[in-house]
């Protein structure tokens, strides 16, 4: 049960008291972190969470995130721990590991059993789904009722869905943008020497006659830079270029190949006759997007490209210039968007009801939110009002820009006045957005890992030459299919809906 404390013997008695009356009742939950982990169960919860901070007994945990390590992260640290102390009794220790090397880290200290409380997850990173295969992570259902209600009633009961895996949430969501919606972005100033309303743009081959008068006359930036397809009404089955969606209207949910879609070669179709006009640069496929491209100087917009509220204010950084955008679909929430970010707690945690409080501080209390994603008022920015910030432009120690990954990004400071307001319609925004039929559904690949490899192989080759129009569709996309067929696609798919089906059954 609880560990010795060293606090007066009254509130130890009370404690064990409580403790074994929960005992005389509880069921196991399987969220034991270890031979020392307590059970979980809701009196003995009730009791740790009721209790004053200095009757608990201090505790360290730490919190591995990847990112770009922070010179003056120690003070960041240890301004943090004077909140968290005299809140909970806890001290925390950062660790941050370089993007590169993150999911083998977690990868390494899993596999040797290696003591820590809490780590950032994603599909994208960090093995989230291969983690709870294995059992690195606790199921989180039981320690957001007890320790984080704040947390779990903030986020809408269907998203947590996504953070599910047999029907049991294993990630804590970080309510930030969790809608997706796809569109374009173009740049102001030849928006507006071009007579551009942006507004009147429905689709994306309405851009084709400002593309046309920027391709005549501009000689620096004709073009309109094209990262992939972007295709409204799918929500994808597993990774994102994997063959295999559905379409999100579709009652019968059936999963099929979206490169053999009407959608998709009307699409390419269209980006090949951009490229035959010119409005593609010769050399688009073998481009990788980064605001260095977008600062060349090359590229008058952007399609396919994701819209929040706020993202004008956000890119122009990105550009070097002011931009306009405009999203060309409805927000819809799928499960790769809803569970992009998330924090687990590792199953070798000896304290895992304390890192749960420590998540539902950190999503309540702006303070201790705003030191770890902003530093320290007066070292590393100046408050200019209640809710906005300047950063201080010789900060050098501590500026991460990733406020997405530690909690609840609606808490955190505005950094430019423009900014003002966008956490309001982001969230209204997720609260209003589409939800996908399939939310929460989460593919194993286990079955078909040596088609999935060779059907990658086959996309890496084909698809950015396709989508961006550097090669004949009429010619090219059926040669594609066939070979994505020859790689395993169908086989793909009927596992995908397999799996759909399955889970379906199950809800």
């Amino acid at each position: 049960m609880f560990r010795k404390m060293n606090i007066v013997s009254l509130v130890l008695m009370i404690c064990l008291t409580l403790a074994l009356t929960a005992c005389a009742g509880a069921k196991n939950t399987g969220s034991e972190a270890s031979t020392n982990s307590p059970k979980h169960n809701a009196t003995e919860s009730n009791s740790e969470s009721k209790l004053e901070p200095s009757a608990l007994p201090p505790v360290e945990l730490t919190w591995y995130y990847p990112g770009t390590p922070q010179k003056d992260v120690a003070l960041i640290q240890e301004a943090m721990n004077k909140i968290t102390k005299e809140k909970m009794n806890a001290t925390i220790k950062l660790i941050t590991i370089d993007w590169a090397s993150y999911t083998q880290k977690l990868n390494v200290m899993q596999a040797g059993g290696d003591e820590f409380d809490l780590a950032f997850v994603a599909p994208w990173v960090g093995n989230f789904y291969q983690g709870i295969s294995k059992g690195a992570y606790l199921p989180l259902d039981n320690l957001l009722e007890q320790y984080a209600p704040t947390l779990k009633s903030t986020i809408p009961d269907k998203i947590w869905d996504a953070a599910k895996v047999g029907g049991q949430i294993y990630g804590a969501i970080n309510w930030q943008i969790v809608a997706g919606q796809v569109g374009i972005e173009v740049r102001k100033d030849l928006a507006d020497k071009y007579n551009l309303n942006i507004d009147n743009i429905q689709k994306v081959a309405d851009l084709e006659p400002f593309l046309t008068q920027v391709s005549e006359g501009e000689e620096n930036s004709p073009y309109i830079f094209v990262p992939g397809s972007a295709i409204d009404g799918f929500d994808n089955i597993g990774d994102d270029g994997s063959p295999g969606v559905i379409r999100i209207h579709d009652d019968k949910l059936t999963v099929f190949n979206q490169f053999e879609s009407d959608e998709y070669r009307e699409f390419v179709e269209l980006m090949h006759s951009w490229y035959n006009k010119g409005l593609i640069r010769k050399d688009q496929s073998t481009l990788s997007f980064s605001n260095e491209i977008l600062k060349s100087g090359s590229f008058a917009g952007v399609i396919s490209y994701p819209i929040k509220p706020g993202v004008e204010i956000e890119d122009e950084a990105k550009w070097g210039q002011p931009v306009l955008a405009k999203s060309l679909t409805k927000a819809l929430i799928t499960t790769n968007k809803a569970n992009g970010t998330m924090t687990a707690i590792s199953k070798t945690s000896k304290n895992p009801e304390r890192a749960m409080m420590l998540l539902e501080l950190i999503n309540t209390n702006k303070e201790l939110y705003n030191l770890i994603c902003h530093g320290i008022e007066g070292v590393h920015y100046t408050k200019v009002s209640e809710n906005l910030i300047q950063k201080n432009p010789d900060n050098t120690g501590y500026n991460p820009l990733t406020d997405w990954m530690f909690g609840n990004q609606f808490n955190s400071y505005y950094t430019d006045p423009a900014q003002v307001g966008a956490w309001e319609k982001t969230e209204e925004m997720n609260l209003n957005a589409d939800i996908s039929p399939i939310l929460g559904f989460s593919f194993d690949p286990e079955n078909v890992k040596t088609e999935l490899a060779q059907v990658n192989t086959v996309v890496s080759q084909y698809a950015k030459a396709l989508d961006t129009g550097s090669v004949d569709p009429a010619v090219v996309l059926d040669e594609f299919i066939a070979k994505l067929k020859e790689a395993g696609s169908d086989k793909i798919i009927a596992e995908k809906q397999k799996q759909l089906d399955l889970w379906l059954g199950s809800k």
